[in-house]
């Protein structure tokens, strides 16, 4: 029986201000390709175009000579690399989202505050981390793995769902192809202004005790599937998305899972989960919390 290929990273070129706009994504992407023994393969979708004084082929060919510019950028950063490019028809999301059926990982860069003159492109970013069925990869424009990180830390936050070991398992399968450990990160907060009512002094403590008790007996099983890899259980009573944003700081990649589709009409991330892609400066990695069948 032939061998069935590994489903190739997949990272979405963009164009700004006539250069491809995602050189943090790139870099990223074609570390991880190198990184997962896979093919990179570049997407761009162009618009189906009516007729009129421009036609389709010349809308085609520009997408075409963006790519080619891209995957020359890929060769000249690490020629390891093997990269495919294809180009897609039709809205943006859904382009993107239908091209990753065929891919492991899905890589798309966004800009945190935006660029002078290049409209911020997060709109696409939060819809297809919320629909794609692998995980996401946001990276900041101009992401460099060098960035004065202490080490190799992968930070993940854990809710209280049931999810929870699925996302955590996730950013240990991350840890251990690249040989670091993982912080496991649990923030709680009540709803203002009851929290520094409710749990000033003592009592916050004993919370804090208690949500990191739950946690390890919720994890306890995941945690042992992947017991070569360092992990650290850190309960800390802050806002959720406030936590996880001052992590990306120190971390490598952050990992969190997003919601489940629970209304009929529209992605759905969730609240934390949007704020953390509108404000990381590190990568993050946005999985499905609900197992693969």
């Amino acid at each position: 029986m032939p061998e069935i290929p590994s489903p190739a990273v997949m990272v979405g070129v963009a164009e700004a201000n006539g250069a491809p706009g995602a050189s943090g994504a790139l870099r990223f992407a074609a570390a991880e390709a190198v990184r997962r023994q896979v093919d990179l393969r570049l997407v761009h979708v162009v618009p189906s175009v009516p007729p009129g004084p421009v036609t389709q082929d010349e809308v085609d060919r520009a997408g075409l000579a963006l790519l080619e510019r891209a995957a020359s950028d890929v060769a000249a950063g690490d020629d390891a690399v093997q990269v495919t490019t294809e180009l897609v028809h039709g809205p943006v999301v859904a382009g993107l989202v239908g091209a990753a059926e065929r891919a492991g990982l899905v890589v798309l860069q966004h800009d945190r505050m935006g660029r002078p003159g290049v409209v911020s492109t997060q709109s696409i970013t939060h819809p297809v981390a919320a629909l794609c069925r692998v995980p996401v990869v946001a990276v900041p424009g101009g992401w460099r793995e060098d960035r004065g990180r202490a080490g190799c830390t992968i930070t993940v936050g854990a809710d209280s769902g049931e999810g929870a070991p699925v996302v955590v398992a996730a950013a240990l399968a991350e840890a251990r192809t690249r040989g670091c450990g993982v912080r496991v990160l649990h923030a709680w907060h009540l709803s203002d202004p009851y929290d520094d009512l409710v749990f000033s002094g003592p009592a916050g403590d004993a919370h804090t005790a208690e949500r990191r008790r739950l946690l390890a007996d919720r994890l306890a099983g995941v945690m042992g599937e992947y017991a070569d890899v360092p992990v650290e259980l850190a309960v800390v009573h802050r806002r959720a998305a406030d936590a996880l944003v001052a992590a990306c700081s120190w971390t490598t990649l952050l990992v969190v899972g997003r919601h489940r589709h629970t209304i009929p009409l529209g992605p759905h991330l969730g609240s934390v989960v949007r704020a953390v892609l509108r404000h990381a400066t590190c990568p993050v990695l946005v999985v499905d919390p609900v197992p693969a069948d």
